[in-house]
């Protein structure tokens, strides 16, 4: 309906700092005279429509959440939305999204800003990952709906004629600055030399999964999890600036290669820090557990303490052979958590792997996606949790459960530190927040 664009903030600043062109418009563009000048002008205005038509789509799509109630009039929620998004300044003035730059940013000024910053970066101080994190979990208003740099990951992405950014980059965060992440690069040496990492302490590295946000909920979680149980190097992993795109086949196709350049990191690690890989920890969650997988299995004949399989990837990896899929020989022990049976992975993958709820679906879901995501949930919670998430040893036979009662609920899934054990857990869990029950 015309009206829900009309009369939906999101929309109407969308369509203010995109400025798509008409069809007719592109096509006047195209009617260049016949050659090789004109082939390449027609590709760069095609290229050009297919993304603003996607994004047009996406407005139209984010329209429908936040359609005005019948009278007309807007509550203060949508006011508070409106009012956001006419403040926001224009896209192709500010490459940081909001006015303000971001350590988690794949922008090509970074190296430029960073130089002239050397002094702050020991300290720090240029970070602003604390804002970011505020805005997308306390926002009322567009955060929840509307993250502008990652949607301009989703729109490169969209782009077939666009330039693809297979590079990850790693963010350490520590008790001393734990909203305020230092990038380790270890093609810059200021980047990694200063960075605060400490060999002594256990490191645990996060991968995130396919379209999820280096500031999303998985690391956010997991991090404040881990920086609130003790001492540590926390590493978010960051790759969605490829991870952010629609078409999740073409991302799988990309898991091997940055499974490789993860392995690279964890060795320069070692090397540059000397840091025991005995001490290193892998959490991935979704695509991220298959490239924990990956990285593990390229460090052989070095293996990493755990690495913790949070519902890893199903589609297309199914029917693979354990070498191009996480396997209990990834690490010196594996452990994964199976919460969804239409993203996850059905059969058992680790050297332990755990069903909560039977692994289908969980509790009180009932959105695409709660039951996938409802794994790091469990997870984060079981680094703090006085109670704990504690598994009955079953046998899986024909999609049947035969379950030993005799040992109910005597082995614990996930915590910190990992403790390693084998076989196959039905772990019972409580509907909401708090999911973890304890022995009962």
């Amino acid at each position: 309906s015309p009206n829900i664009v009309d009369q939906n903030p999101v929309c109407i600043a969308l369509l203010k700092h995109i400025k798509p062109l008409s069809p007719i418009e592109q096509i006047h563009k195209v009617q260049k005279p016949f050659g090789w000048k004109a082939s390449i002008a027609a590709a760069d205005s095609i290229s050009l429509l297919i993304m603003r038509t996607h994004l047009f789509a996406l407005c139209l799509s984010m329209a429908t959440i936040g359609i005005p109630k019948a009278n007309g009039v807007m509550d203060d929620y949508d006011a508070e939305m409106g009012e956001f998004m006419n403040a926001l300044p224009n896209l192709d003035d500010t490459p940081y999204g909001l006015g303000q730059r971001s350590d988690i940013s794949t922008e090509p000024e970074e190296d430029d800003i960073l130089a002239s910053l050397d002094d702050e970066y020991e300290e720090a101080k240029h970070c602003v990952w604390n804002t970011c994190d505020k805005d997308l979990s306390e926002s009322r208003g567009i955060g929840k709906f509307l993250d502008l740099p990652f949607i301009k990951k989703i729109a490169s992405n969209l782009n077939p004629f666009g330039s693809k950014k297979l590079r990850m980059h790693f963010y350490l965060f520590k008790r001393e600055f734990p909203e305020c992440g230092r990038e380790v690069d270890f093609s810059i040496e200021r980047k990694w030399r200063h960075c605060g990492f400490n060999a002594s302490l256990p490191t645990r590295l996060m991968i995130h999964g396919w379209m999820s946000q280096s500031r999303g909920s998985f690391n956010r979680d997991v991090k404040n999890a881990y920086l609130k149980k003790g001492e540590y190097n926390v590493i978010v992993v960051d790759w969605s600036a490829s991870s952010a795109n629609i078409n999740y086949f073409s991302v799988v196709k990309l898991i091997e290669t940055f499974g490789a350049e993860l392995a690279q990191f964890i060795r320069n690690l070692n090397r540059q820090f000397g840091a025991d890989f005995d001490s290193m920890y892998l959490i991935g969650h979704s695509l991220g557990a298959q490239i924990a997988g990956s990285a593990g299995k390229r460090l052989k004949p070095v293996k990493v303490n755990t690495i913790f399989a949070l519902d890893p990837a199903g589609p297309k990896f199914r029917h693979r052979g354990t070498e191009f899929r996480i396997d209990p020989s990834d690490a010196k022990y594996v452990e994964s958590m199976h919460t969804s049976a239409n993203f996850g992975f059905r059969r058992p993958t680790g050297s332990a792997t755990f069903y909560p709820n039977y692994g289908a679906y969980q509790h009180s879901c009932y959105y695409l996606g709660c039951s996938h995501i409802r794994s790091y949930q469990m997870f984060a919670e079981s680094i703090n949790s006085p109670l704990g998430f504690w598994g009955t040893p079953c046998i899986r036979d024909n999609g049947r459960w035969q379950c030993d009662y005799s040992q109910r609920q005597s082995i614990q899934m996930a915590g910190e530190p990992s403790i390693h054990k084998e076989g196959i857990f039905y772990v019972k869990t409580s509907s909401s927040d708090p999911f973890a029950l304890g022995k009962q």
